[in-house]
């Protein structure tokens, strides 16, 4: 049996209509949620890392075409022995595996174009290594009407030898070595790097807190949550609180620039968002007439120099000028949810149905890379994911929302998850790195007046 994708979490809300839902829903989603493992061919929509291999023109007088097709325009004439970047491999024909029915899309010095594979010789292919985010079938060719070879565990390194595609389609595959064979597996369950992750050595541990070296002594794929402490108002600190304005009465999610909090809100008419001073005092609120619907998380870019407001799993997004008050529309290439800027990578991270997804900050929302989340076992709602200082926070809230809640950490640069910190302070919403470095949370409380938090974590710690 074959999966599309894995088994899924709800969006957080927060609307009424949510407290309606029937307890057998519920049931049968946690026990879909619950499912084993099986194979994961595709999801809707999927990006390739950059990898590339190398070659040469096998013949003389070969054209390099405007498309993968002999009957399309010619963009120039390769001589033989002329070296070639190869940058993808297309196919044309469903289930054939054909040299004549395939293609690489290269780039010689000058001109870059199509090449049909049985013109290309010495091929030397990439040595760049993958890891499987998913129980992965590998087959003989780039879309499911070619036959599955087996199937990749979870966590499974293959060599990744150059990205493919079917012609037409926006599927992207990688064509890897894997299982002892040269076979062709869906690459949005492809993060690129071993599955080995970075330890530090037992003397830089012997520095850090016991927190710290919780967080950094495991790393995983994924997997399992694994919670190794616990924040409550014993060990954080209430920084401020804020009560919205207006009609503006339950946060969604809040961004840090440096200086400035921009605090997004929603709920029926109370839809905005509310700016505070890094000592809490409120400075602006935007006009909450314009219906940005209900908002999901919200991050600062200081590359665009604006607010990117997700909605609960959804492409459309809203953008917000703090400079000006204005709104604006704009789309990501895949539903998200949370998202968060990482100073460090300088990318925008976002939470989805199947795991964490990568995009460019230049406002167009280029996709890098997804990686899988850790799973708890428990119907949850998806809440706002935060970044910094090369890591990421994914919140998450249980059925009973301020009873049940986590912060989910990972390293931005192999993607490592390190584990899970449960909250008892209340709902979480949203997290962020401060100015001294200490994971900040925004927490929903019960009453009027909601508080953002310092906690004991310090980011800075976890590098090393």
């Amino acid at each position: 049996m074959e999966r599309d994708n894995k088994g899924r979490t709800m969006n957080n809300t927060k609307n009424i209509l949510l407290k309606k839902i029937s307890a057998a829903f519920i049931i049968a989603f946690v026990f879909t949620a619950m499912l084993p493992a099986l194979g994961t061919d595709i999801a809707p929509g999927s990006s390739a890392a950059s990898v590339t291999a190398t070659g040469k023109v096998a013949y003389s007088d070969v054209n390099l075409r405007k498309s993968a097709s002999t009957s399309s325009k010619s963009v120039a004439t390769l001589k033989r022995n002329t070296k070639l970047t190869l940058q993808r491999e297309v196919f044309t024909k469903d289930g054939s595996t054909s040299l004549e029915n395939r293609w690489y899309y290269v780039s010689t010095s000058k001109k870059s174009g199509y090449i049909r594979a049985d013109m290309v010789k010495d091929i030397v292919w990439s040595k760049a290594q993958g890891t499987t985010t998913d129980a992965l079938n590998y087959r003989t060719g780039p879309s499911t009407d070619f036959k599955r070879l087996g199937t990749a565990d979870f966590g499974t390194t293959i060599g990744l030898l150059l990205p493919a595609k079917m012609k037409g389609s926006d599927l992207e595959w990688y064509k890897a070595r894997v299982g002892g064979k040269t076979a062709y597996v869906y690459a949005e369950y492809v993060r690129p790097g071993s599955s080995a992750f970075k330890k530090p050595s037992a003397k830089v541990l012997q520095g850090k807190s016991e927190l710290a070296r919780a967080l950094l002594t495991n790393p995983t794929a994924g997997g399992k949550a694994r919670v190794v402490y616990t924040f409550n108002k014993k060990n954080c600190k209430a920084l401020f609180p804020i009560e919205g304005y207006r009609n503006a009465i339950v946060p969604q999610g809040f961004t840090f620039t440096g200086s400035k909090y921009h605090i997004v809100y929603g709920m029926a008419a109370g839809q905005g968002v509310v700016t505070y001073s890094a000592s809490g005092q409120r400075l602006a609120a935007s006009k909450f007439s314009f219906n940005i619907g209900h908002p999901n998380g919200i991050t600062w870019d200081p590359i665009t120099k604006k607010c990117y407001i997700f909605k609960g799993n959804q492409k459309r997004i809203y953008t917000y000028d703090p400079a000006t008050g204005k709104y604006g529309k704009s789309r990501t290439p895949y539903s998200s949810s949370g998202v968060g800027y990482d100073n460090a990578t300088k990318l925008i991270y976002a939470t989805s149905h199947t795991g964490i997804r990568a995009y460019s900050a230049d406002g167009k929302f280029s996709h890098k890379v997804l990686f899988s989340r850790c799973r708890h076992g428990i119907f949850h709602y998806i809440q706002d994911c935060g970044a910094g200082e090369g890591f990421i926070f994914h919140g998450i809230s249980g059925a009973n929302k301020r009873k049940t809640n986590y912060i989910d950490i990972y390293r931005a640069s192999d993607y490592a998850y390190l584990g899970s910190i449960k909250i008892k302070i209340g709902e979480i919403e949203s997290a962020c790195v401060g100015k001294d470095g200490h994971l900040q949370l925004l927490i929903n409380s019960p009453g009027k007046t909601d508080y953002i938090w310092r906690t004991p974590l310090n980011v800075r710690e976890l590098k090393f």
